[in-house]
């Protein structure tokens, strides 16, 4: 039955798009404009694929942005509750037996992290840490869904 679920959701959501990690495929295009907006320097996605913690506010700006950017955040800079399916589609490296683990870390998250109110980059980087922390097991892998 888990499997048939696991299938019904990757088939779902590569033909009606309803987990796309950044809705028209953009992401690479959103990735660079954030890298631009945020210093140009490159190691800001290096880092992130390598799930180092953002070391500077850049570094945190620049992965809400690519968040932000690909509509994972909604007006009120709150996460969508979409977000755990897009969290496993980007992160599970075309191993689909790792999207039930990666939803539910995400959907953790969700209801876990912490906001900032003051600074929407520090909400960003607060659920970055929360998957990769729920999620350690999960040999999750950013730089496939790029």
């Amino acid at each position: 039955m888990k499997t048939i679920g696991i299938l019904l959701f990757i088939v779902a959501g590569c033909c009606h798009g309803l987990v796309d990690i950044c809705p028209g495929g953009e992401v690479k295009k959103v990735f660079g404009d954030c890298v631009k907006q945020h210093g140009g320097n490159k190691a800001l996605i290096t880092d992130w694929i390598a799930h180092k913690n953002a070391e500077d506010d850049n570094s945190k700006c620049f992965r809400t942005c690519a968040m932000k950017n690909c509509g994972w955040f909604d007006a009120n800079g709150k996460l969508k509750k979409e977000v755990p399916e897009r969290s496993a589609y980007a992160l599970y490296g075309g191993d689909a037996s790792k999207i039930p683990q990666i939803m539910e870390a995400g959907k953790k998250c969700l209801d876990t992290i912490q906001y900032d109110e003051k600074n929407m980059c520090n909400s960003g980087e607060n659920f970055s840490r929360c998957i990769m922390g729920n999620c350690k097991k999960c040999s999750l892998n950013l730089s496939a869904a790029l």
